[in-house]
């Protein structure tokens, strides 16, 4: 509808008198069931619709003023800084739509582009305001009981998975009270018991961290990121599993494009991609190649290993619950990381790699493309 109304504001530029523009524009938006504002060259309100007006406050109030005055809501918004979205328009730049986006105590799916007269020169802009609050509460109301359902399941799941740690690690230490009984023992064979009950500890340790990512649930903590860093600090992090897996990790940064991000939450899902290409590519060749661009439409990561690859049949499954093909894993990681994904409004593809091996890309949109980048409390 708002794309729609944009066509037809500039339909009635090519058949009218622009000095009759205002009036039959302000008829057109009269029309339509959304809320619409229009304004002038300078930014002053010229339309505003009745819709709007039952929401926002009285047209008299409204016309003649900045459009930030009159809906002055707009400068209190954390997530969008509208004034230069509004001067950019005016300039003459691309209309802008934000499918989801938290508006005070609404979702709103916000539109604003440009007005341009017969010789494309911009009479002023529109700003469409479509109310989705409703529905953006159906939708997380369903997350939250998916995510209550998840935490259900998992609490099952964990019930089976931490037997398995647990008895290892008592069968470890009734072994090292052996040892210890033992006048030949050496340190060599205590550090040989105690790194392997120190690697059932941590794979507890990994089963809680786990059942809290898929527990935890609010907001996204958005901010001003680049990708690489993230990216940088999860090879980093990861050097000491590549080396001890034999596995030959590089990272090749492309991106330049400032991110509206979570840090954290990125940086675990590159994490979690990263080290299953480091355990997969520890089967194979042994090599994990991690790159970074900026494509029009998003920005991509690609985390590419040379291990056995995944099978076509389950390639669907990778991003289901409790799926895996590891030996000892749980079925969570890929999931997690899709969803820390999915809440910044971008997607993970899993793929083959060209070569043979496994190829998983992140698709993060730039600023003002995230159709479900923010998350809200209802």
């Amino acid at each position: 509808m708002p794309r729609r109304f944009l066509y037809y504001s500039n339909v009635l530029v090519r058949l009218l008198p622009e000095e009759d523009y205002p009036i039959y524009l302000e008829a057109l938006a009269e029309a339509l069931p959304i809320e619409v504002a229009a304004t002038d060259a300078t930014g002053r309100v010229i339309v505003w619709n009745e819709a709007l007006a039952q929401a926002a406050g009285r047209r008299d109030d409204a016309v003649g003023r900045p459009l930030l005055e009159a809906m002055p809501w707009l400068t209190e918004d954390p997530n969008l800084d509208w004034a230069a979205v509004v001067d950019e328009v005016l300039a003459g730049g691309p209309a802008r739509t934000f499918a989801r986006h938290p508006l005070g105590p609404r979702v709103v799916r916000a539109t604003i582009g440009p007005m341009r007269g017969q010789g494309g020169q911009v009479l002023g802009s529109v700003l469409s305001l479509e109310d989705i609050t409703r529905g953006a509460r159906e939708e997380e109301r369903k997350r939250r009981r998916e995510r209550a359902d998840a935490v259900h399941d998992l609490g099952a799941s964990l019930a089976h998975e931490i037997r398995n740690p647990l008895n290892a690690l008592k069968l470890n230490l009734q072994l090292l009270q052996e040892l210890l009984g033992d006048p030949s023992i050496t340190k060599d064979d205590i550090h040989a018991r105690t790194e392997k009950m120190i690697a059932e500890s941590q794979r507890l340790e990994r089963l809680v961290q786990h059942l809290l990512e898929v527990s935890r649930d609010g907001t996204l903590q958005l901010a001003p990121a680049h990708v690489d860093p993230l990216v940088e600090a999860v090879v980093a992090e990861l050097e000491g599993v590549a080396r001890a897996s034999r596995c030959r990790v590089e990272f090749a940064p492309g991106s330049a494009r400032e991110l509206l991000l979570d840090p954290p939450r990125i940086e675990r899902a590159a994490h979690n991609l990263v080290r299953n290409a480091i355990e997969a590519a520890a089967e194979g060749g042994g090599h994990v190649w991690i790159t970074t661009r900026d494509d029009p439409h998003s920005t991509v990561i690609v985390v590419d290993d040379d291990g056995p690859g995944i099978r076509a049949e389950d390639r669907s499954n990778v991003f289901v619950l409790y799926t895996t093909g590891k030996r000892g894993g749980t079925g969570l990681g890929l999931p997690l990381a899709r969803e820390d994904v999915r809440r910044h409004g971008g997607e993970i593809e899993a793929l083959p790699r060209p070569g043979g091996g496994a190829r998983f890309v992140v698709h993060l949109p730039p600023p003002g493309q995230a159709g479900d980048g923010v998350r809200v409390e209802v």
